[in-house]
């Protein structure tokens, strides 16, 4: 995924191979930026992905070398030389830019990031929306915008100190600064390393293992857990009742209780995939 040509001429790859979606960024040379084309292609992705019966995973990744450099230096030479549209049709324009991303953050699917190489400003962003990072050893992660003079945007406000805490947070925004590979482990932004020849096997075995879970339970499990730290334990308490009512008494919860009884192999075993490697 991230260390070959796409041969697409689209400026997002997408493929869906027995129920995986993957999403590649197909425009290295200019770092991935979020142009127009950009955020029109992965609107409708992500709408389509939404509508869609036959995807449990989703991949989004970058190409040869690149995962996302965010904004669109185009567009802020045209700001900068006082050709920007008034204050009221930029908010407008971030408001559409988030029904896509927020969109993509709370699908009821698991979405794995593979990074390699620079994942910067709404790049970064666009990593911390998924469930789970994997990144090579060349990948870089910066909250850039303050350099420019720019407040971070694209929900890092949201997701950055929930995953490394409100004082780390603040440092990463305030200084701007590029966060390597291993820090970015050390700070859980980064789930694993992988070498750049193996990330994209490594994310295909995640998502292949993941499928074997149960669909609804994952998805549901998903939508609460991205509230835990708005809801209090009693509107907690109320979501995991209504959920569990809804899946104890699913196909797959039926399954798996019998297999249990036979002695039979449960389908979804985290332990046995990591015996059997």
């Amino acid at each position: 995924m991230n260390d070959a040509a796409t041969g697409t001429d689209e400026v997002i790859a997408f493929d869906v191979a027995d129920g995986i979606a993957t999403l590649t960024m197909a425009r290295p040379k200019q770092r991935n930026p979020f142009t127009d084309e950009f955020r029109n292609r992965i609107a409708d992705l992500v709408s389509e992905i939404q509508s869609r019966n036959d995807i449990d995973v989703v991949v989004l990744t970058g190409s040869d070398g690149v995962f996302c450099a965010g904004g669109d230096v185009k567009g802020m030479v045209a700001r900068a030389k006082g050709e920007a549209p008034p204050p009221d049709a930029s908010r407008s324009r971030m408001y559409t830019l988030h029904s896509w991303l927020q969109a993509l953050r709370t699908l009821e699917l698991p979405v794995i990031a593979a990074v390699d190489g620079p994942a910067f400003g709404g790049g970064f962003a666009l990593a911390l929306c998924c469930d789970f990072v994997l990144a090579t050893p060349r990948a870089r992660f910066c909250s850039v915008f303050g350099r420019i003079g720019l407040v971070p945007d694209c929900s890092v406000f949201f997701t950055l100190p929930r995953i490394v805490g409100m004082q780390r947070a603040k440092e990463l925004m305030f200084t701007c600064r590029v966060v390597d590979a291993e820090e970015a482990k050390s700070l859980g932004i980064v789930m694993e390393l992988h070498e750049p020849d193996q990330l994209s096997d490594a994310a295909l075995k995640l998502a292949k293992r993941m499928q074997l879970g149960s669909k609804a339970a994952l998805g549901i499990t998903k939508r609460i857990t991205n509230q835990a730290f708005e809801l209090d334990a009693n509107a907690l308490i109320e979501m995991e009742a209504a959920a569990q009512a809804i899946c104890a008494v699913s196909e797959y919860h039926k399954d798996a209780v019998n297999r249990f009884v036979d002695k039979q192999p449960l389908l979804f075993n985290w332990d046995t995939f990591e015996e059997q490697g």
